[in-house]
């Protein structure tokens, strides 16, 4: 019997022991912020809603009976922010719906509707307002939990996901966006909603999905760096080329905008409708399905020839692309994701550029 007690008292213990690490792992406060200094903040670019939030899903209804709660003082959920350690920054955790719809109210972008309670303000912008509400709303007040900086990248990512998941795991990629906010974070977003991206990979012109897209940019400027070296392909390995790379300058930044648009182009002129797909030779039909390894194999090896060479060989390419699909060994490369396959596929298809362009 005292044998099982010792080992309760162990686990008991282990447990307690846990539970204080991971508590002093978390540094978060609270604060106070109206309606007014939360758009001044955002206007100055102290308060970060990020590139890869949802925009606004709200109806006109929906934001309209946030600004009742707020006029009647009627409770509110709190705003979630991370704080950037190197800008001290507040990043939108959670609450960018309640933040965007007060702060475009204020500027008057549009009027209260589907009020159900202060029924005689409906079809009223925010300068049409009482002066007395036009100030009470101005200083009304939404609380914020902000994350602190001495927190963990874990913590925050973990903070991310319960809130907007209710504890559904989110991918890789959407926590990487979350906690890793900067400038070439920005760009992989904004290159990723090209509508010719878009439409090659297969997705509608507006989806953003789980950032899939935003993932194939950034494994496109990995792999350009990282070819012809010994590498393990990982997500950790593309979350630490995102945080180093959020340190570029602009003129860096340019140089990968221009590298991953030409390279898309030239995709696109060399492939057309057959970029990022397989060609089946034994039914000679296309496969519509988007691959990630042709991707790469493509999209890394146009980018080392001109484009005027790969526009005057197009077709050319074309018919060299889908005799290449003849070859085991290249749909065997295919079908791993290591750096010898990328290596490989990625040399097939340069050398069957190099062979038809002669």
């Amino acid at each position: 019997m005292q044998g099982k007690n010792q080992d309760k008292e162990t686990v008991s213990e282990a447990i307690q022991d846990d539970w204080e690490a991971l508590r002093s792992d978390i540094r978060t406060h609270a604060m106070d912020f109206n309606i007014e200094s939360l758009a001044r903040l955002f206007e100055q670019g102290e308060l970060v809603i990020p590139a890869f939030a949802r925009p606004m899903v709200w109806s006109q209804i929906q934001k309209s009976q946030f600004i009742e709660s707020l006029l009647l003082d009627l409770p509110v959920p709190p705003l979630f922010f991370s704080e950037n350690p190197e800008t001290y920054q507040y990043s939108v955790l959670d609450g960018a719906q309640r933040l965007r719809a007060a702060i475009s109210y204020l500027h008057g972008e549009y009027a209260l509707t589907g009020l159900t309670d202060l029924t005689s303000a409906n079809e009223t912008h925010f300068e049409d307002l009482p002066i007395r509400m036009q100030r009470h709303l101005r200083m009304s007040t939404m609380r914020a939990v902000i994350i602190s900086s001495a927190s963990s990248t874990h913590v925050q990512a973990e903070v991310f996901s319960r809130l907007n998941t209710g504890g559904t795991a989110l991918t890789t990629q959407e926590l990487r966006n979350a906690t890793h906010q900067g400038p070439f974070n920005t760009l992989t977003v904004e290159l990723s909603r090209l509508p010719e991206f878009q439409q090659a990979i297969g997705a509608g012109p507006n989806s953003t999905g789980n950032l899939r897209d935003v993932e194939l940019v950034l494994r496109f400027f990995v792999l350009s760096e990282e070819r012809g070296r010994d590498f393990a392909i990982s997500q950790r390995m593309f979350t630490d080329f995102l945080r180093r790379k959020n340190e570029s300058s602009p003129a860096e930044l340019e140089k990968y905008h221009t590298s991953f648009v030409k390279s898309l182009e030239k995709c696109l002129s060399a492939f057309g409708g057959e970029a990022f797909r397989r060609w089946r030779p034994e039914s000679g039909k296309l496969d519509p399905r988007f691959s990630v390894p042709l991707y790469d194999a493509q999209m890394l090896a146009v980018h080392e020839f001109s484009r005027d060479l790969i526009f005057r060989h197009a077709h050319e390419i074309r018919l060299g692309m889908r005799k290449l699909f003849s070859s085991k060994e290249f749909t065997n490369s295919l079908k791993v994701n290591s750096a010898h396959s990328v290596n490989f596929r990625v040399s097939s298809v340069v050398e069957m550029i190099e062979s038809v362009a002669r």
